[in-house]
């Protein structure tokens, strides 16, 4: 298949050499059901980063007044007022179970599907030097997918974690997966995730 990564002998090559994770929408909006079955492995993840001194970036989303947005924003006329997440409220908050570190950054000017959209992701990304974006959170087939989609027209390498993603069923995750792995990311499991970042780095190290 185009853009297959073969994990054995050359991951490092693989995921390039300045890796950066994504998390996105961790919330506890999103908490019951979806967000809280992935904190297990995603903070195994999470904690390999910290490790590895892998840059870490959490995306939170929220609309200030949802009431007044759904005159200017598509997305909140789409799930109305009551269904947005108001900033600054109990479901805004990110899990507190959640393995973050004050040097971990956090994107709270998310409005949209796309994280990239009207915030300081790219910014963060080009001050890292970042070439490979790790991607998990919630959900896998609208924020997740949509800023996948939307890191790899910006030419970054794409890497989707198909175990600490979740949405609200098994058909539209599969999905997402499936037409991600075929044109926009390389998909993978945490583990698998995890093994290239640490091949990246110790190749890092060595050069």
């Amino acid at each position: 298949m185009p853009g297959a990564l073969h994990l054995t002998g050359g991951a490092a090559a693989a995921t390039g050499m300045r890796p950066v994770l994504l998390l996105i929408d961790m919330q506890e909006h999103f908490r019951e059901g979806m967000a809280e079955r992935i904190v297990p492995q995603l903070n195994a993840l999470i904690d390999a980063c910290h490790r590895l001194r892998v840059p870490i970036i959490f995306t939170q989303h929220g609309h200030p007044d949802p009431e007044a947005e759904e005159c200017s924003s598509v997305l909140v006329r789409w799930w109305g007022a009551d269904g947005s997440i108001r900033w600054g409220s109990p479901a805004w908050q990110l899990l507190p179970e959640l393995h973050r570190k004050p040097a971990d950054h956090v994107i709270q000017s998310k409005r949209t599907y796309d994280a990239f959209q009207g915030t300081e992701l790219l910014e963060l990304l080009q001050g890292h030097g970042c070439d490979t974006l790790v991607v998990g959170g919630v959900m896998t087939n609208l924020c997740c997918e949509t800023t996948a989609r939307s890191a790899f027209t910006k030419d970054f390498t794409v890497l989707f974690l198909s175990d600490c993603t979740a949405t609200a069923n098994k058909r539209m995750h599969d999905a997402s997966l499936l037409n991600l792995g075929y044109g926009f990311a390389h998909v993978m499991t945490c583990v698998e995730a995890a093994a290239a970042l640490q091949a990246t780095v110790m190749e890092q190290r060595h050069a």
